[in-house]
């Protein structure tokens, strides 16, 4: 449950499980910017953490006013984990996660979770790979077993690595080379980190080097990062503490835990710094991506950079659209926003001209002049962090979010309860620490530039 404050009035609403009801309650507390919608309190997310003798770590959150649960396996390992001539097999491995299962199994994680009434998905990203499944309180086991399946050894046979490696390279081809715009990312990487980082290549990889993963380097990647030492299982919904460690204990338990992950390092020599890219692509007008250096999770929290990202980009109020868009008319669409990583962060500020002869020079300079002469107030830094904290209170009012941010709070600070203090850290940010942030880090010589132009 919250509760919400608006104009001096109160609204109580309970999630129950409808995104139409989640979007109604933004209708009503927030304008159009969002920026006028204020979270007075949430409910304290009840968490309790267990390692079993294999080290994996269990965390369970229980909350009985659900009818779900949702069984969540989050796997310390990304594309910051690959080898520059394997890149793109973090993403791969994904894939053939719902292949590896046992002998006569193939096939068959989806057509359980759906007859059961669940459903599931995973994604990848440069620190960990996450998979989760959703299912009603009374099948919850099943969610247990079937990820436990997935972990126990690597079973994957010749034709699924063939078609997953097809499947991959056509989502590459679809969402990156034939995708307008597609393949900026690509360059910003490249342009941003050294060689010698392996934050240097986009989660994707390269077509090139998915298409001739072997069965012997999947079978090395399973082995070293996939497993119970290496990952967190997270439970949330309705369920209790003991019965869920009674199911992971059963299906779990069993699985060795291996010997202790050899991870890439990262040396800070190796962010790039007033590197200039430029993007030929298939499209009509030109596009600019300014991305600035922040430092990673590691070393600090990222609200002060959303916060920024919010004012500098985020709605019409915005201090790049209203500069870009309604004063000087050079961009029809601006926008910022932060790409947290675990070793280092970047800002990135991005614009798409409003015809063909809008220069990218004339994009670029005026983005970076519009963030450095931009000096927030005290009621713009709240309402940022009110839409910030906002988003992080609704996304914890699903079993699924809870579930995930628990088990990357769990793996990255090693704290499960860390999770009840980002709506406080939100309302906690000063104007000051957005200021400084501005003027410490959005500088042309701390930032790499890449520009897509009409082929």
């Amino acid at each position: 449950m919250a509760r919400w404050e608006r104009g001096g009035g109160v609204v109580i609403v309970l999630f129950i499980d409808a995104g139409q009801v989640w979007c109604l309650l933004l209708s009503c507390l927030q304008d159009t910017e969002g920026g006028e919608a204020y979270l007075w309190s949430m409910a304290t997310i009840e968490t309790h953490k267990t390692t079993l003798s294999n080290g994996l770590r269990v965390v369970v959150c229980p909350d009985h006013g659900s009818s779900n649960v949702t069984v969540d396996v989050m796997y310390h390992v990304g594309s910051f984990d690959e080898q520059a001539h394997r890149t793109g097999l973090a993403h791969l491995f994904e894939h053939l996660m719902f292949d590896n299962t046992t002998t006569g199994m193939q096939k068959q994680y989806d057509t359980l979770c759906t007859k059961a009434g669940g459903s599931n998905n995973a994604y990848t990203t440069y620190d960990y790979t996450n998979y989760y499944i959703n299912l009603p309180a009374h099948q919850a086991e099943l969610g247990f077993w079937l990820e436990a399946e997935r972990m126990k050894g690597f079973m994957i046979t010749d034709h699924a690595l063939e078609t997953q490696r097809s499947v991959v390279i056509e989502e590459i081809n679809q969402n990156v080379n034939n995708t307008p715009y597609g393949r900026w990312r690509f360059a910003q990487q490249a342009a941003a980190f050294d060689a010698q980082s392996s934050y240097s290549w986009e989660i994707y990889g390269s077509s090139e080097h998915v298409a001739a993963v072997s069965m012997d380097d999947a079978r090395s990647f399973f082995d070293r990062y996939y497993r119970p030492s290496n990952a967190v299982l997270c439970v949330a919904g309705d369920i209790s503490p003991d019965a869920a460690l009674v199911y992971a204990e059963r299906h779990f338990g069993g699985i060795s835990g291996g010997s202790p992950v050899i991870r890439n390092v990262f040396d800070p020599s190796w962010r790039r710094r007033g590197g200039h890219v430029t993007q030929p692509d298939s499209v009509a007008i030109p596009a600019v991506f300014i991305s600035v250096h922040l430092p990673g999770d590691r070393e600090a929290e990222p609200q002060t950079a959303e916060i920024a990202a919010t004012l500098l980009g985020s709605g019409r109020t915005s201090a790049l659209y209203r500069n870009l868009v309604v004063d000087q008319r050079v961009a029809s669409s601006v926008g910022a926003y932060v790409d947290r990583r675990d070793h280092t962060t970047l800002l990135t500020l991005y614009a798409f001209a409003t015809t063909p002869d809008v220069a990218p020079d004339v994009l670029a300079s005026s983005m970076l002049e519009t963030a450095r002469a931009y000096v927030p107030t005290d009621d713009d830094t709240s309402a940022a962090a009110n839409k910030q904290a906002t988003a992080v209170a609704l996304e914890l009012q699903r079993n699924s979010g809870v579930a995930d941010a628990v088990a990357w709070h769990t793996i990255f600070k090693d704290d499960p309860t860390y999770v009840n203090t980002l709506v406080d850290r939100y309302r906690a940010v000063q104007t000051n620490d957005v200021d400084a942030l501005l003027r410490t880090y959005v500088t042309h010589d701390n930032s790499v530039r890449v520009d897509v132009i009409p082929e």
